[in-house]
């Protein structure tokens, strides 16, 4: 069972300046899955093609290798044409999948839907429309619930200097309002505009999962897209923090890679004392949490994916766009959120915001917003 393919579009956000707003993107869906049930899978095909705007393609690309044939592959065949089952020859991880879904996509925009999320009917709608507004946003989050529906699960995900990046929102009421600009959003279910994906150059593959959506928005807006929250399109979601395990070697290995990657050089050197001392920090948190193997082997992986990451920085910085300093706008100084403890967050924003109200100065050039989001 394979998807149609069209060949990969360049563009960028200059390009998308040009282009008529308005016009009605086409939709793939891609779920990437490894040890969903049969039944859980049925139920999210089901919600999609349910949707008020209903996707052109559904594509499942199966990392488990359970999907191929036997009583699943039968069962999914019900679904055909519009749902597709791709299954690599190996465990592409989460970027892995979407990139492959990517590519066999024909669609003006690519849904990425985590298979466990129970995506409300309008949800599609108000995420397309969201982009169909304005050619230049690259990606479009919805708001993550807890599955009560109405507890805030994340969302509008706000990202720290340091890279350390919370579930947006996380125990806090559902949201109403309007479609806003952030620094990143929630890859449990957000659109993503095809032809900023394949200019981005897709995920980075060693990412292999977690992290990756906030890695995705960095770069976007550091090469001038936009990256926009939906509060209206909604999502349910059972959370649970570590269900794949080694949870944190990802998180931790991916958000040092992308703040080596993205930031421009000067800006690295005048976070320094901030990062080292993040990492110290961190370094406690995790002896005491019982993740410090994680977070130590975060480190050897990261020495070892040295080269890739030189091409990476390399590949970001020729595409960059915005400066540090027009992109802090969006960061916030502060870590408030209720699941990092309240004494350790109130250490750290007592250290961040002093040091980057000087950092900011120093970024700061004619024409830059004056402050960030949260930094008071």
């Amino acid at each position: 069972m394979h998807g149609r393919q069209a060949p990969p579009h360049q563009a960028s956000a200059t390009d998308a300046e040009v282009r008529e707003p308005g016009a009605r993107g086409s939709i793939s869906v891609a779920i990437i899955s490894y040890d969903e049930t049969l039944q859980e899978l049925c139920a999210a095909v089901e919600v999609l093609l349910a949707q008020t705007r209903a996707p052109d393609e559904i594509l499942i690309v199966d990392n488990g290798t359970r999907l191929g044939s036997g009583p699943f592959a039968d069962a999914l065949t019900r679904y055909e044409p519009t749902a597709t089952v791709i299954v690599p020859e190996q465990n592409l991880g989460y970027v892995g999948g979407v990139n492959l879904a990517a590519a066999r996509a024909w669609t003006d925009y690519l849904v990425c839907v985590n298979p466990d999320a129970q995506v409300e009917a309008q949800c599609l709608e108000h995420l397309a429309q969201a982009a169909d507004c304005d050619p230049k946003v690259a990606l479009v989050g919805a708001q993550i619930l807890l599955a009560d529906g109405v507890t805030r699960n994340a969302g509008d995900n706000p990202v720290h200097p340091t890279g350390i990046s919370t579930a947006g929102g996380y125990g806090e009421p559902r949201e109403h309002g309007d479609c806003r600009e952030v620094a990143a959003v929630s890859g449990a279910c957000c659109l993503i505009r095809r032809e900023a994906f394949l200019t981005l150059g897709g995920f980075v593959h060693e990412l292999f999962m977690y992290y990756d959506d906030v890695d995705l928005a960095w770069r976007a807006r550091i090469a001038g897209w936009r990256v926009v929250y939906c509060p209206a399109a909604l999502v349910r979601h059972e959370y649970e923090f570590a269900r794949r395990g080694r949870k944190w070697f990802y998180l931790e290995r991916n958000r040092l890679f992308s703040v080596l990657a993205n930031y421009e050089a000067r800006t690295l050197a005048l976070l320094a004392p901030l990062l080292l001392a993040t990492e110290l920090g961190l370094l406690l948190v995790a002896g005491a949490q019982g993740w410090l193997a994680d977070k130590l082997q975060s480190y050897r992986s990261l020495l070892s994916l040295r080269r890739t990451l030189t091409v990476e920085r390399r590949k970001v910085q020729r595409s960059r766009r915005r400066t540090d300093g027009e992109l802090m706008a969006l960061f916030d100084d502060r870590i408030d959120s209720a699941l990092v403890p309240a004494a350790g967050a109130a250490l750290a924003n007592a250290v961040c915001v002093p040091y980057m109200r000087l950092v900011r100065a120093r970024l700061r050039g004619p024409g830059s917003p004056v402050g960030p989001q949260g930094s008071s």
